[in-house]
Parts: C-alpha cells; sequence; structure tokens
C-alpha cells in the first residue's frame, strides 16, 4: 500500500491572487464602503486588473506577467495616500492585498528561476 503524498496545486499562487482579486471587487459591499466613490473605484478597478492579469497568466505563464501584478499590488499599497482615502476598513483592506499580491508575484519569480535552475 502506498500512502498518498499531500501536494498544492500548481499556480496556486495565480489562483490566490485571482481569489484577492474577486475579492476586491466585493469588497465595497462586504466591508461597507461603497458609498464612497474613490475607494469603491480603486477596489473594483484593481481587482478586476488583478483578475485580468491572472487570466493571462494562468494561460500563458511568463515571469514578465508577474510585475503587473507586483505594480497593482504597489498601487494598493500606496492608494490609501494617493487617493487620500478616508474609509479606514478600505485603507487596511488595500495595504494588506497589496502587500499579500506583491508577495505572491515575487514567490513565484523565485518558484519560476529555481525551477529553471534545476531544469538545465
Amino acid at each position: 500500500m502506498t500512502n498518498a503524498a499531500f501536494s498544492a496545486p500548481k499556480q496556486w499562487e495565480d489562483w490566490v491572487s485571482w481569489v484577492l482579486g474577486i475579492w476586491l471587487c466585493l469588497s465595497p459591499w462586504i466591508l461597507a464602503f461603497s458609498l464612497e466613490a474613490t475607494p469603491t473605484t480603486n477596489a473594483v478597478t484593481s481587482g478586476f486588473l488583478i483578475i485580468l492579469a491572472e487570466v493571462v497568466t494562468l494561460s500563458a505563464f511568463r515571469v514578465w506577467e508577474e510585475w503587473i501584478n507586483v505594480v497593482l499590488g504597489l498601487w494598493l499599497v500606496g492608494s490609501p495616500w494617493f487617493l487620500d482615502i478616508a474609509s479606514s476598513a478600505a485603507r487596511i483592506e488595500f495595504i494588506v492585498v497589496g502587500i499579500l499580491v506583491v508577495a505572491l508575484a515575487f514567490y513565484e519569480m523565485k518558484q519560476s528561476r529555481r525551477f529553471q535552475g534545476s531544469h538545465k
């Protein structure tokens, strides 16, 4: 009898980023800041762009595509100050989700380099 080994699904980082994009699109209503136009527009637009980037990445992965997520994540982290967002829920969300998106992108780039290095 062989033991089944657990392994994370391939490209799990992309799927997590995809879920974060969906969360961003829904968050103005879940976190109750939908009556504020600026953070709502920022959340929905950023979420949509993250989802779009992940659809492209999942269909044909290229390392440079992760830089799109880095830029989007950095935008989210800085947007509370750039856009002067008053909602504390939106500010915290943008910072936390932005950091997660950037971290996942860098992790995936590191994993890609490691995979390429072991197959030379």
